[in-house]
């Protein structure tokens, strides 16, 4: 993202003047708009069948919207599917009202009904669309939104978009309903034994109980921390596996730039280029100090972008491997000539645990100006795996109270993960920048979502220019559905 954020309040006061508002009738612009979103079905082929699925549409098809920095997000949205939904632009600088979150911005849109969207585009950088609705965004309905800055040194490069999801044949909701079962069998099968005088600890109860049920297919081990509680049946690059991946042909000894998406709605992944080393320029859509290596983590929602040199003659695999697991998806990059040999969907050995190694190596190309922060805040993440019920300060969702911000200062607020998994943090409606990990300041990235490993704590710091509530909360869909979901309010300057 190449805007200053000392000239985005001017920006924002702009766009908190529009009139169009999400969940307004089609006519209430001024103008038409520019572009159709559709929110629809398709098919894809998985595991050698034939899945329906739901999906976004728009003038590009489904692999994605690519638009300029400086054009205004002209857009109407149309709900072509059975049931209501509403999309999130995330990582988009936004009016409130148009940032696509039921409760907290708009409405969700009806079936067979529409709503538009107008603001201006004040960010470049690699970005996505997703559903806020439900388990929506786990059967497909997102896609990568690319903003393009026609002064960015690197527009001449060829680029390649890697969007990456978790796939799975069961539905999400039988999985959410088994994970909250199986934290209920733990508890019967405690409190039982506990009767009878034999009591186990809840760590032991709740391996019993994990045996007698794999919670949502993922595996439980409570002698360490839990990094997938949901495993599944394929993990797709740009809707395909490495059973039939995309080929993506590219000039001989060409630099090419590849935007990563994690749309994975459970999965964190370890991304590298068939053991060649990589340079990472850029995070969540924002400019960083370039990082030269072979592996590069990202957790769900968060964005990478990768200069990838091809030589000539060479086939080189771009590759997501699952955190903790063999199993991976990833492309093809395809020099003139080039040999493209079979990849394997799993790797010879299981990727470790995601920390913030890297996290603490980055340091941002464009900081939040210089100024002293005003308030800081603290919210704690805390979680009963033994019901499956994920918390923000205190409470699930919407019990908890949410965290309050005066406009126009400075906020820092430290997230305590106090759980013994990861939680990969999203504040919508603004940018932050990570200012200390573990109790350790660094000069870190400008983000829009963190991850904060367990037992450990993240401290980011933001401008409060953008009034109005939003969107805070915990970006793996399960924990979020769970109650990991909070919110931003405002309260005027006295």
């Amino acid at each position: 993202m190449t805007h200053g954020l000392a000239t985005r309040r001017n920006v924002l006061t702009g766009i908190a003047a529009t009139t169009a508002l999400a969940g307004l009738p089609t006519g209430a612009f001024a103008r038409k708009p520019k572009i159709e979103i559709e929110a629809t079905t398709r098919e894809i082929e998985v595991g050698g069948k034939l899945v329906k699925r739901l999906a976004l549409k728009g003038p590009q098809g489904m692999d994605g919207l690519r638009m300029k920095k400086g054009d205004d997000f002209a857009v109407r949205l149309t709900n072509r599917l059975s049931e209501e939904t509403l999309i999130h632009w995330h990582g988009l600088i936004l009016p409130p009202s148009q940032d696509g979150v039921p409760g907290i911005s708009a409405p969700p849109i009806p079936p067979g009904g529409s709503a538009e969207y107008d603001f201006p585009l004040v960010q470049a950088g690699t970005y996505w669309m997703h559903s806020h609705v439900g388990l929506q965004e786990q059967l497909g309905l997102a896609m990568p939104l690319i903003l393009e800055d026609p002064d960015d040194p690197l527009r001449d490069l060829q680029e390649v978009v890697l969007f990456l999801e978790d796939f799975t044949f069961k539905d999400p909701y039988e999985i959410l309903k088994t994970l909250r079962l199986g934290g209920m069998m733990a508890m019967e099968h405690q409190h039982d034994h506990t009767m009878k005088g034999h009591a186990h600890s809840m760590a032991e109860s709740m391996k019993l109980a994990a045996e007698k049920m794999k919670m949502g297919g993922g595996k439980m081990d409570p002698s360490k921390p839990d990094l997938n509680d949901v495993d599944y049946d394929a993990y797709l690059a740009n809707s395909r596996t490495l059973q039939d991946p995309e080929v993506v042909k590219v000039e001989a000894n060409a630099k090419v730039r590849v935007r990563i998406i994690n749309g994975g709605a459970s999965t964190n992944f370890h991304i590298s280029a068939g053991g060649r080393t990589a340079r990472l320029i850029a995070v969540d859509g924002e400019p960083v100090a370039p990082i030269d290596d072979t592996v590069f983590p990202i957790s769900i929602a968060q964005r990478l972008d990768l200069l990838v040199d091809v030589p000539a003659g060479a086939a080189v695999p771009i590759l997501a491997q699952r955190e903790g697991d063999t199993a991976r998806t990833g492309l093809i990059l395809a020099a003139p000539g080039a040999s493209v040999a079979k990849v394997s969907d799993n790797a010879d050995k299981a990727a470790g645990a995601m920390g913030v190694e890297l996290e603490t190596r980055l340091v941002t190309a464009a900081p939040l100006p210089p100024r002293p922060i005003s308030a800081e805040l603290t919210s704690s993440l805390t979680g009963n795996m033994q019901r499956y019920v994920w918390i923000i300060d205190g409470a699930p969702y919407p019990r908890n109270k949410p965290l309050v911000v005066t406009t126009g200062q400075r906020t820092a607020v430290r997230i305590r993960n106090e759980t013994g998994m990861s939680h990969p943090m999203h504040l919508h409606g603004h940018v932050f920048q990570v200012i200390e990990i573990g109790g350790l300041p660094v000069d870190g990235a400008v983000r829009d979502t963190v991850l904060v490993p367990p037992m450990s704590n993240v401290m980011i710091a933001f401008d409060a220019d953008n009034p109005g509530n939003w969107a805070y909360h915990c970006h793996n869909l399960y924990h979020m559905e769970a109650g990991m979901f909070s919110y931003l309010a405002y309260v005027p300057a006295t």
